[in-house]
């Protein structure tokens, strides 16, 4: 657990040094690379998460997909559990736990396959992730394994290899500003089913 959380501490100060205007436009960067890809075209259910600090923020994404008539959830923590919640606009907020920004409506998620964008402290090049030490998104996608799950992140986030933990749950693809940097076999079947001709 040691290592864990020295590899925290650094991933976190590598995130905290980015300047505002870096935050920004790397955003900017992986808001465009999700909103290119099939999986997230096809997706009429997509969980986001509202940024804390230097988080990537995909709150530009959501405002789009909400417009496009997507069912967009934003998740909040109740207990040691999570749930993501639909909104209807990103005015449906209110603080919650660990001042985060939760959503204040009741309508739970329900679509088993919904694309699920996910935040992270660090994410390596075979889809792990490293969170903030909670188990909440872990406990989430353990009960929910038919969603697909993408991470967004910084470049500098991504290292070579992270400790799996027992009842960590890997991703099924993770974003950063330069592109896709890994995309696991859920994806990589999305991408190939929207290449199929369509049947006449």
């Amino acid at each position: 657990m040691g290592a864990k959380k020295q590899i925290r501490d650094l991933l976190k100060k590598r995130r905290e040094s980015l300047s505002p205007l870096q935050v920004q436009g790397f955003s900017e960067k992986i808001c465009q690379n999700i909103r290119m890809q099939p999986w997230f075209l096809q997706a009429g259910t997509v969980c986001f998460y509202y940024p804390l600090g230097h988080e990537v923020s995909l709150l530009p994404l959501a405002r789009e997909a909400l417009e496009d008539g997507k069912e967009v959830a934003f998740p909040r923590v109740e207990g040691k559990g999570m749930e993501f919640f639909r909104v209807n606009s990103l005015e449906e907020f209110q603080e919650g736990s660990f001042h985060v920004m939760e959503p204040t409506g009741s309508v739970p998620v329900t679509e088993p396959e919904a694309l699920a964008l996910v935040p992270g402290v660090g994410f390596d090049a075979y889809g792990n992730r490293l969170g903030y030490g909670g188990g909440y998104y872990d406990r989430y996608f353990a009960s929910h394994p038919r969603m697909v799950k993408v991470g967004a992140a910084y470049g500098l986030q991504v290292v070579g290899r992270l400790e799996q933990g027992e009842y960590d749950v890997p991703m099924d693809g993770i974003v950063t500003e330069e592109g896709i940097s890994y995309a696991g076999p859920k994806l990589e079947r999305k991408l190939e089913s929207s290449l199929m001709p369509a049947r006449k």
